[in-house]
């Protein structure tokens, strides 16, 4: 990975939990160039394509052929944006601290909050909107 991520996050979908084997997904978010991946053999990383996600959408989940451990993860509809879970980052982790929680009604009541709470949301959270544009005045005669 080069580069910081632009996003990282907590989600509590039941697709994450079920991939990741645990309460919730530490994942973090970056442009796929950014992102190469290397293995003795290609052979090693195995793709899986889960339909379940409760976003609607399809994601490409990869893992290693050999342990098991889930290395990376697309969107179908978003193949310019690859989601690295944290856990198979070697090292610190503390620059990783998440900024958002998804999926937040699918998160255990025993789970505190990491995140702001308008920073948590039940599902996604909304798209951003989109940039505005200024247009260069123009004197009228």
């Amino acid at each position: 990975m080069r580069g910081d991520p632009f996003q990282k996050n907590l989600c509590h979908c039941t697709s994450c939990q079920k991939c990741t084997g645990a309460m919730f997904g530490s994942l973090a978010v970056y442009k796929t160039e950014q992102v190469t991946i290397t293995e003795s053999s290609p052979a090693v990383l195995k793709t899986y394509e889960d339909t379940s996600p409760e976003s609607g959408e399809v994601l490409k989940r990869f893992f290693c052929g050999t342990c098991g451990s889930p290395v990376k993860g697309q969107r179908t509809s978003r193949p310019d944006v690859t989601v690295i879970p944290v856990g198979i980052v070697d090292g610190d982790k503390a620059d990783f601290r998440p900024q958002m929680e998804f999926f937040c009604r699918g998160k255990a009541d025993w789970v505190t909050a990491v995140c702001d709470g308008d920073k948590s949301f039940e599902t996604l959270p909304p798209p951003p909107p989109p940039p505005t544009m200024t247009l260069p005045h123009t004197e009228q005669q």
